[in-house]
């Protein structure tokens, strides 16, 4: 999971210094951290960006602007290099020793910046949010602390919202419509061509060859959508308003287009690309219209520099990198090819984001596979309450209040064995890590053990932890990573009993004990480096565990001690924590609360919560991730299977039962989910396409 920050520089100028507020927190969240401070000031940065804008300029055979709306992204240099490269020399030079100035109202943020942006992120987007327009036009990415680490840096309007999107109908590719306006001077054949390509990767796409007004409107107002608008042609920013130029003789603003940009924005655009001149002024009127994103030019551009970047950006893009990322590969490409021809090329494409949208990728652009049910199971007499999957994708056992485990062929849906032994319902399934065994827990069991290890390949019971005359409830259990451990979570005779054990597997016997629930503790899981186990339960509680130390490192909801998460056994609002997962990465925790009727998503490092996924009907009853981290399923009391974005919270499709929904899981190959029900049922749903 990747970072967002987003310094405000909301005040302010250059001669006086600009008051910032930085905010950090994991994408797609609330910010963890925020921080005050004070951009020194700097009265020569706007002198220097004039000069290498500039300069600039003029190595370009013609300016943007030089004809009406925008003149041309120019073809040949013009003069010596050698004044373009000592001003972009020297406004980079410049940008460090501002943004590394030790002023100790600057410094704060600073600080902050090195100390939570690890060099090892995955992606980490800064959005700069100004209304200065010189702040909007600097070359962030040049700071020494950015470039070191897998930054890319967004601007953004001080104001914003988020859209209202219809849903559109009849979709099934990623709508593009492309318009090639004046090409006086350009080659846009290749801009054609490079769009073209991306019916390969799943586009549908229309082209419009320097149309009139009428047929721009008209187009936008297509009620299927579009979701991207590409043009390239001539543009240019006037006063914070651009313009663009759709022929020889009509030049069109934003504010002409703004009833038609509002409705497609509506229908589900997304991303605006300007592959042309001086795109800023275009940007600030689109932000003001709450378009997701928009990339546009920040100063003129070289025809062969904006050729290479749409070759490596919608190759990138379509390859499935994030957009931010795409952007700072593309950008890094753009450095090495052409910054010595035309010093500070890579620093136009930039990006101008909606902080209140996720930036898309072109995998979520496409329409989402649709789960489809593939066979209905009818063999158990009562309650299907757990499943699980063998770690070679190849058997599904379920378990029931009817006493049994059965196992099936997940292929063919054949049952292959049932296994007896139990004489109380069964609660809690888990495949050992090599496949080979299978352990159960149960209802309270009268001489015998709530916990059974099967030998799969002989379907027997190979051992009985906890045997005794009374044997408590068991509600879950979980396999370490390693296969030598075995968590179980147990219903105590008193919130003093109730506890989580440690069973070492070749001893069977008990390893360790933690305590700190209130209630039963129906939910455990492991993280998938094994060093920390979660647990949640009916006490409302989600706690995190060294559990090789035997000891509680957080509470991220819920009572902190037994006696606080004893008042759960009284007060129904508290509500139990029915279920939990953990993300394949190993870096959240999804929840099902049944007394906020909600699914929570936890940040596993800081406790800190991420966000909330809304469950309209009912309450959660049970949570799994998808194998890729991307997709999590939730079954409920409303007896539905619903399947989540659960990094936005949307929801992606809801699947049905006749009762509620115990139980899901998917295959280790993420193609098949199975869900389980109170109407005894258990179903296999395939993924397709």
């Amino acid at each position: 999971m990747g970072k967002l920050v987003v310094l405000k520089l909301l005040e302010g100028n250059f001669k006086d210094g600009f008051p910032a507020l930085l905010e950090i927190g994991a994408d797609g969240a609330r910010a963890e951290i925020a921080l005050q401070g004070h951009l020194p000031p700097a009265p020569h940065i706007p002198e220097s960006l004039q000069g290498w804008k500039a300069a600039f300029e003029k190595q370009l055979n013609k300016k943007c602007g030089s004809s009406g709306a925008g003149g041309a992204r120019a073809t040949k240099r013009k003069q010596s290099k050698s004044s373009v490269t000592s001003s972009a020399q020297q406004l980079k030079e410049e940008m460090n020793q501002w943004l590394n100035s030790g002023d100790e109202r600057w410094q704060k943020i600073r600080d902050g910046l090195q100390q939570n942006l690890g060099q090892s992120e995955a992606e980490i987007r800064v959005i700069v949010q100004s209304e200065v327009g010189e702040m909007r036009e600097l070359p962030w990415q040049v700071w020494e602390l950015f470039r070191d680490r897998r930054v890319e840096v967004g601007l953004s309007e001080p104001e914003y919202k988020l859209p209202k999107i219809q849903t559109t109908l009849g979709r099934d590719r990623v709508r593009i419509l492309a318009v090639l306006g004046n090409s006086e001077g350009i080659d846009i054949e290749f801009d054609r061509q490079e769009v073209q390509g991306l019916e390969n990767r799943g586009a549908e796409l229309e082209f419009l060859q320097q149309p009139t007004k009428q047929q721009l409107l008209e187009t936008l107002w297509q009620n299927r959508g579009w979701q991207i608008f590409f043009f390239a042609g001539h543009s240019k920013t006037e006063k914070e308003s651009g313009k663009i130029a759709l022929n020889r003789t009509e030049h069109l603003t934003i504010e002409e287009l703004r009833n038609s940009l509002t409705g497609a924005i509506a229908h589900g655009l997304q991303l605006a690309i300007f592959n042309s001149c001086d795109g800023l002024g275009l940007a600030h009127q689109l932000a003001k219209l709450h378009l997701p994103q928009s990339i546009v030019m920040r100063q003129p551009i070289p025809d062969a520099v904006a050729k290479d970047f749409l070759r490596h950006f919608l190759t990138l893009f379509a390859a499935g990198l994030a957009l931010y990322t795409t952007m700072r590969e593309t950008r890094l490409k753009l450095e090495d090819t052409w910054d010595k021809k035309y010093p500070g090329a890579s620093w136009l494409p930039t990006i101008c984001q909606n902080p209140a949208v996720m930036p898309p990728t072109w995998s979520g652009l496409l329409p989402p596979p649709s789960w489809q049910l593939q066979r209905t199971i009818r063999e158990h007499s009562d309650v299907v309450e757990c499943l699980a999957i063998a770690p070679d994708g190849k058997t599904l056992a379920s378990g029931s209040y009817d006493r049994t485990i059965k196992l099936w062929n997940l292929q063919t849906g054949e049952l292959q064995t049932t296994l007896k032994g139990h004489t109380s319902a069964l609660l809690s399934l888990a495949f050992s890590p090599d496949g080979k065994t299978l352990a159960s827990s149960s209802n309270m069991e009268f001489q015998d053990a709530s916990i059974k290890i099967w030998d799969l390949q002989r379907g027997s019971v190979k051992q009985n932890l906890g045997k005794s005359w009374l044997a408590l409830r068991a509600a879950s259990v979980a396999f370490s990573p390693d296969g030598q451990h075995l968590a179980s979570g147990h219903l105590g005779f008193t919130a003093l009993d109730t506890a989580i054990y440690l069973w070492h597997l070749p001893s069977g016997k008990v390893k360790s004990t933690l305590k700190g629930h209130g209630w039963e503790v129906h939910s455990v899981a492991f993280t998938p480096d094994g060093q920390k186990l979660v647990s949640g339960g009916n006490d409302g509680a989600i706690m995190t565990w060294n559990w090789r130390g035997e000891k509680r490192e957080q509470t991220l909801k819920g009572a902190e001690d037994w006696l606080q998460g004893f008042r759960g056994w009284f007060d129904t609002t508290v509500g139990f924590i029915w279920d939990l997962a953990i993300s394949p990465d190993g870096e959240a925790i999804a929840s099902a609360d049944t007394g906020q009727k909600l699914i929570q998503i936890w940040n596993l490092k800081t406790g800190k919560l991420l966000r909330t996924v809304t469950q309209p009907e009912g309450y959660p009853l049970a949570v799994t991730f998808s194998p890729d981290g991307e997709t999590l399923a939730s079954g409920g009391k409303d007896n539905r299977v619903r399947l989540w974005n659960y990094r936005t919270g949307k929801l992606l499709q809801t699947l049905e039962h006749f009762g509620p929904v115990k139980a899901v899981v998917f295959s280790p190959d993420g193609k098949t989910l199975v869900s389980g029900s109170e109407d005894q049922t258990v179903k296999i749903w395939r993924l397709w396409p």
